[in-house]
């Protein structure tokens, strides 16, 4: 299942996820990841993968000793950062100081991170960000979404999520096409 939030800037789909990983709280109720809290799962990487900044990275570290330190402390088998590193095409540069990195190159780290725990759920902060044209998803991989009708608690700056395919992504609404053009998720009052 793929849940996508899109919005414009400031609409919350950051601070959604930030809310799911335990890092902000919501003003009101829970959130729960299959029922618990994140900061009650016994190793987090192994059930949720999750890159909401590509440069939250120490500079002075490898690629390589980025996810090996990650998947020390997650009790994570060593061979799995070389697999992610292969994976994700990073493999050549896996001794290079991610201080020197491209934006894409740091946003395959970070997407070789979210996978290293093999978890259920990923979910990714502007997942294309900094990848290109060439890796970014194309317009007719993804399905239409049908326009949904206006809710009254909803409005211009609350992010919609529609269940389309355990991704969630958060992509920023940059375009003035209607809610028939989006793909996706459409939010309901535009």
């Amino acid at each position: 299942m793929v849940t996508g939030f899109l919005g414009p800037n400031g609409a919350g789909k950051t601070t959604t996820m930030r809310c799911i990983l335990g890092l902000d709280y919501p003003d009101a109720g829970t959130i729960a990841v299959d029922g618990r809290d994140y900061h009650d799962l016994g190793y987090p990487m192994r059930e949720v993968g999750a890159l909401l900044d590509a440069k939250a990275v120490h500079g002075g570290r490898s690629a390589y000793n980025h996810l090996l330190c990650l998947a020390q402390t997650n009790n994570l088998p060593k061979r799995r950062v070389g697999e992610v590193l292969e994976l994700v095409g990073l493999s050549e540069v896996a001794k290079k100081r991610s201080k020197g990195f491209s934006l894409g190159m740091s946003q395959r780290l970070g997407i070789a991170a979210t996978l290293l725990g093999d978890p259920r759920v990923l979910m990714f902060d502007e997942p294309v960000n900094g990848l290109g044209s060439a890796a970014a998803p194309k317009q007719h991989a993804t399905r239409p979404v049908a326009p949904q009708p206006a809710h009254p608690a909803w409005n211009s700056r609350t992010p919609a999520a529609q269940p389309i395919g355990p991704i969630v992504m958060a992509v920023p609404l940059l375009s003035t096409r209607s809610p028939q053009d989006l793909h996706l998720v459409s939010t309901p009052d535009t």
